[in-house]
């Protein structure tokens, strides 16, 4: 089961890294958007369209700082768990699979959360400098790398919850089904069995319409008797 989640995390990662770029732009965008709304701006078009830019050159800058700069760096030279368990799935490390402990839900936890914080100190930094002169680097690198640890630790619990869940459905979809001992009666034949009413099955039913028909049989044919005897009569007399 852990190496499915594992897998599957993985896979969503590389999966979701480009959308998430157009997700960031939108968001953005949408936020710049409802300011607007509230505050009318002049251009207000123009403030949307950059605050897109904006959002789409960082998310860039971000997701590009961690998987070509910071998680190669990490992957090499870390010696925690996390890292030494990537050096091995890359081929980095020949290290036993056994010899690495198994993983748990607190590594899937943890994440990449030193990786995506560090990418985000360091790329508000740089933004900073770059558009600021280097005024307030350092309260920006704290505040950035604290929300992309805190936003990485929310996709990771999103990715467990979302995990957990497909792996309930397939113990769910591999479970045999349990055969019944018997038809499950309806609400409306329990309820007329409270009151001592018993619904007759259909061999019950079938069998005392035969006995009706028969006994109309016989009654037709005691009919037909006596009609003909009243016309037997009727014709002596005549």
């Amino acid at each position: 089961m852990q190496v499915r989640l594992l897998f599957i995390l993985r896979t969503s990662e590389r999966t979701y890294r480009f959308p998430l770029l157009f997700i960031t732009a939108a968001t953005s965008a949408v936020g710049t958007g409802l300011y607007a709304a509230f505050r009318p701006q002049p251009q207000t078009g123009i403030m949307v369209a950059f605050a897109a830019y904006n959002g789409a050159l960082t998310g860039a800058s971000f997701f590009a700082c961690r998987e070509y700069v910071v998680s190669p760096t990490l992957v090499r030279f870390a010696p925690w768990k996390q890292y030494a368990r990537r050096r091995h799935e890359l081929g980095m490390d020949a290290a036993s699979e056994n010899a690495l402990p198994p993983r748990s839900l607190r590594d899937l936890r943890t994440n990449k959360l030193l990786d995506s914080g560090t990418s985000g100190a360091l790329v508000a930094g740089i933004l900073r400098a770059v558009r600021s002169g280097g005024q307030g680097v350092i309260p920006g690198m704290l505040v950035a790398g604290t929300a992309c640890t805190i936003l990485q630790y929310g996709y990771n619990e999103m990715s467990i919850a979302r995990l957990k869940y497909l792996s309930k459905q397939r113990e769910d979809i591999s479970l045999p089904t349990v055969e019944q001992t018997g038809p499950s009666k309806p609400w409306s034949e329990r309820l007329l069995a409270l009151v001592g009413v018993r619904v007759l099955s259909d061999e019950e039913y079938l069998e005392k319409m035969k006995k009706k028909r028969d006994a109309y049989l016989l009654q037709i044919a005691d009919l037909e008797r006596k009609r003909e005897e009243r016309t037997l009569d009727e014709g002596n007399k005549s």
